[in-house]
């Protein structure tokens, strides 16, 4: 498939630099981070793996968006917090059942202090449903995500 080309399409770069026993380094725009898998696999627990480098970046990705909104709802956010819980049937990764390796499903409480009432939260939920890359990509792969909102 040919990549688009025009001034809205942006590339992402990553290198991996292997370091042996399930370990890397990733590098992104001069950024680097370490990927590895726990002692009980086989790796040397230095870093996440990269599913739980997924999740992380689903919650930064998600709280990025909330707080793009609200300027642009002119919103007043004094605090977001982002928890998620996604859940792996592991014997896919092991070959031990015929099931998915990746999640079955993504469960999020987002809390937010906001200056607004409930009508722009929701024009803000349905602005992130459609905009947010993370929440979209996941979407798209048919995993089931479950978001709880709650304001203070």
């Amino acid at each position: 498939m040919p990549v688009e080309q025009h001034a809205e399409v942006r590339h992402i770069h990553a290198t991996l630099e292997w370091r042996g026993s399930f370990a890397s380094i990733q590098r992104v725009r001069g950024h680097a981070f370490t990927v590895d898998e726990p002692a009980k696999l086989g790796g040397g627990d230095a870093g996440p793996t990269p599913l739980e480098y997924v999740v992380g970046a689903y919650d930064a990705c998600l709280q990025i968006v909330i707080e793009m909104l609200a300027r642009e709802l002119n919103m007043v956010i004094s605090g977001i917090a982002v928890e998620s819980l996604a859940s792996v049937d592991r014997r896919g990764l092991f070959g031990t059942a015929p099931v998915s390796p990746h999640f079955q499903r993504i469960e999020t409480t987002i809390t937010l202090r906001i200056d607004r009432g409930q009508e722009h939260l929701e024009r803000l939920k349905d602005q992130l449903y459609a905009r947010c890359p993370m929440y979209n990509l996941i979407k798209d792969t048919g995993i089931a995500q479950e978001l709880t909102w709650l304001t203070r």
